[in-house]
């Protein structure tokens, strides 16, 4: 039997590596967001403790200096979450796109191995068509050499 060659071999294997390139972007991407979204939290989390402390500061004392300190800090923490906020909405749509480039590069990445499976099934079927052909021929030309050679 001949072996099968792929002849789009080399073009799986780059499918294939631009597909794991694709995945390795993806999943940086995740990761970025999931970042920004732990920064996220942590400046919001920063911003309920100054207002905590602000409603604190307004119930026991109300010293201008400290409540304008407490106000000016949490002004400045909430601009940051807004721009923190930003930087997670251009990290999903980023992480979106990735996403659906590694899908897209799969997809192709798994016609042609459907392709290669399906190519190789034919080969292979083709080839014991072949070699049932042979055996049938020699069967039959020994049977004919047996009936016209009998042996005594």
């Amino acid at each position: 039997m001949k072996t099968f060659n792929f002849r789009l071999e080399t073009l799986l294997r780059l499918k294939s590596a631009s597909r794991e390139r694709s995945l390795i972007d993806y999943a940086k991407s995740i990761r970025d967001r999931q970042d920004v979204e732990d920064q996220l939290s942590k400046a919001n989390e920063y911003i309920f403790s100054l207002e905590k402390k602000l409603a604190e500061k307004q119930k026991l004392n109300f010293r201008a200096n400290d409540l304008n300190s407490i106000i000016v800090g949490l002004e400045a923490a909430r601009g940051v979450a807004i721009e923190i906020s930003a930087e997670l909405n251009r990290k999903k749509t980023l992480e979106a796109s990735r996403k659906k480039l590694f899908l897209k590069k799969d997809s192709e990445c798994k016609s042609l191995d459907r392709l290669k499976e399906r190519q190789t099934y034919e080969h292979i079927e083709i080839e014991s068509k072949k070699e049932e052909r042979e055996l049938d021929d020699v069967i039959g030309s020994r049977y004919l050499y047996d009936r016209a050679n009998p042996v005594l």
